[in-house]
């Protein structure tokens, strides 16, 4: 537990730095079992254990050089409010905003899962939002979208082995 509020620590205050990647710094926090690197510029962070075994990339304007599956890009046109992926980006989080609406959102993601072969697992609606799963042996994707004054605001959960 005090190791994770010592890398929370060390996150926000990177998260206070410079924009750029001339602001980048970076934070090892160690306890004696093993170290954690910090590094980041305000807008993108990476948390990397000392092992090389576990990676977070957090990017809170844009998806860096973050490369998302055929099966879960990016919705056309999309404003991304902040990314998540894991170690080898096999598997991550993206919220967005667009000005499609929650239906025309879950049915380009229908189309893209179908094409790569992911069966529906889930479609729902309730209310203003929806929520839609689909996949495979080795891949997910969960798309939730909920309706907002100019559109939909998405979020897009994906995962592969």
């Amino acid at each position: 537990m005090r190791k994770s509020l010592i890398v929370l620590a060390a996150c926000l205050a990177l998260a206070a730095c410079g924009k750029s990647d001339k602001d980048k710094k970076e934070v090892v926090v160690s306890d004696g079992n093993g170290a954690v690197s910090v590094t980041g510029n305000g807008e993108h962070m990476t948390i990397k254990s000392d092992d090389g075994k576990t990676t977070v990339n957090i990017n809170a304007n844009g998806l860096g050089d973050v490369k998302l599956p055929d099966y879960a890009p990016l919705y056309p046109g999309a404003k991304t409010q902040g990314m998540v992926t894991a170690r080898n980006e096999n598997g991550g989080t993206v919220a967005f905003e667009t000005s499609a609406s929650p239906q025309q959102v879950i049915d380009f993601y229908k189309q893209k899962t179908a094409a790569a072969g992911l069966a529906e697992k889930m479609n729902m609606a309730a209310g203003t939002g929806f929520t839609f799963m689909a996949s495979d042996d080795k891949k997910t994707l969960q798309v939730v979208a909920a309706k907002t004054d100019s559109g939909s605001h998405v979020q897009i959960f994906w995962g592969q082995n």
